[in-house]
Order: C-alpha cells, then structure tokens, then sequence
C-alpha cells in the first residue's frame, strides 16, 4: 500500500489551481489568431493571445471569472492518504488557498436561491474514478458560469444516430452564440445515464480525446454554418476544438450532452 501525505495532496491541488488560471496546460501551444479569418475577427483573436501571453508572465487571471472548481480523481486501489479523513477535505482546503493566496476571483454561492457568497470558491465539486495499481491523478477545471450557461443535455432515441447527434450539437451552438465568450473548445459526451452524460462530456475536454471520428467530422461540418465567430462577432471561426467521448448506454436511450468551454479553457492535471 502506498501512502501519500495529505499535505501533498492539498499543495499539488492548491498550485494546479493557481496555474490553471494563469498558465494552464491546456492553452500551451494554442494560438487563435488564424490565417483564414477575416481582418476583423483576426484583430479580436489577436486579443485574445495578447491575454494569454499577458496573464502568464504578469501572473494575473486569463479571465474575470475564476470560474467554479471541479476536480476529477483516479486512484488506485493500493493507494491511501494521510493528514485529513477523506480526500474531500484536502481538496477543498487546496481550492480555497489557491483561490486566496493567487487572487482569483470567488465565484461560489451557497444556496442557488439565497445566493450568499462566503468568499471561499467551495464546495469543490468532485468526481472520483477507482482502478487497479498505484496510480493516482487530479484533473482539474476552472470553469466560467458563461459557458457553463449555454452548455446543454439532451435524451435522443438511437435512431437519430450521430446525424442527430451532431445536430444538437449545432443547435446547442447556434443558442450558445457569443454568449460564452467564443472560441469554443467542445466536449460532447454520448451514452450512459442522464446523470452521467454531462459528466462524461466533462471529460471529454479535460482528456481532450475524440472516440468517434466519424461523428467529429459531421459536427465540424456543420460548425461552418455558424453564423457568428470570434466573440460573438461576425466571423469564421466560432469552435476552436471539439472533443468526444463515448459510453455504454440502455438499448432504447441515446444520451448527449454538449459541456461548452470558452477561449479562457482551463484545466489541467497532476500525478503523485
């Protein structure tokens, strides 16, 4: 059995958040100032990576919205911890710091009717993965309200197929519009529960995997016929990237699930 200090735990998750919103992995090498634009939209991407370069050597948030924390965790049957009863207590100790001690906004209520703000960015919200050996990995994501907003669900019949599908996708875009601050980077998840689809396309962006090339290329196709770009202006390039992952699911059910991320796409990753 291996033993990992808790302390440990709470440090890796408290400087993974930080740099999640200063410089995350998930950005590196990105460049959204593209050929094909027109002059316009072209000047607004080139904002965009003025940001990106700003907030990595000024340290300061690549967005006003430090976004919710969500932590997903894959550990080992072999693996244990110290310092604390349960993992939940050391992830959320991590957030909260790194949400202090690297200035980032605190974007967490409460209640989702009283809408008081405690100033802590907790509860994180966890999801755990249990597997064989050793292992243990925290993937994380900082996740704005905007694009949280105008992602979406939906329960399809199989017969639609990835037609359908792709589709929703569309359709879930064309709603979306310039609300949650395009570029998109998409997740789209398909099959399993409709408890577990939304999380699955989570997982989607945050492994940033495609399962299905034959469905990837219908949604890019559609993707052209978007009619805004950069922002919400009119443009060319409104999805960045998309990402899908797949499932089991019931014979008469065809979950979907399109989880949105804006140009701001935080996540990352640590093992220990």
């Amino acid at each position: 059995m291996r033993i990992i200090e808790g302390l440990r735990i709470k440090d890796a998750v408290k400087e993974l958040f930080i740099k999640l919103n200063y410089s995350p992995d998930s950005l590196k090498d990105v460049v959204f100032a593209e050929p094909a634009m027109e002059p316009f939209e072209y000047q607004l991407a080139e904002i965009i990576d003025e940001n990106c370069r700003k907030a990595k050597t000024e340290m300061r948030p690549l967005c006003q919205d430090c976004g919710v924390a969500q932590v997903f965790v894959k550990m080992g049957k072999n693996v244990t911890f110290s310092d604390a009863p349960s993992l939940e207590i050391l992830i959320n100790k991590g957030v909260e710091e790194a949400y202090v001690e690297g200035l980032l906004r605190k974007s967490t209520v409460t209640d989702p009717f009283e809408r008081k703000n405690e100033g802590k960015n907790l509860p994180a919200f966890i999801h755990y993965e249990l597997c064989d050996g050793d292992t243990f990995e925290i993937y994380a994501v900082a996740k704005g309200g905007g694009s949280e907003n105008v992602s979406a669900q939906k329960m399809l019949v199989p017969a639609v197929g990835r037609e359908g599908v792709a589709e929703f996708v569309f359709e879930t875009l064309k709603n979306a519009g310039g609300k949650g601050c395009p570029p998109y980077f998409v997740g789209v998840g398909v099959g399993g529960t409709f408890d577990s689809v939304a999380t699955l396309a989570k997982k989607a962006l945050l492994e940033q995997v495609c399962e299905d090339d034959e469905l990837l290329e219908m949604i890019n196709g559609k993707v052209k016929d978007l009619s805004f770009g950069v922002l919400g202006f009119p443009g060319k390039c409104p999805v960045k990237k998309v990402f899908v992952k797949k499932a089991p699911t019931h014979i008469a059910m065809m979950p979907a699930a399109v989880a949105l991320n804006c140009h701001s796409f935080r996540t990352g990753k640590v093992e220990l």
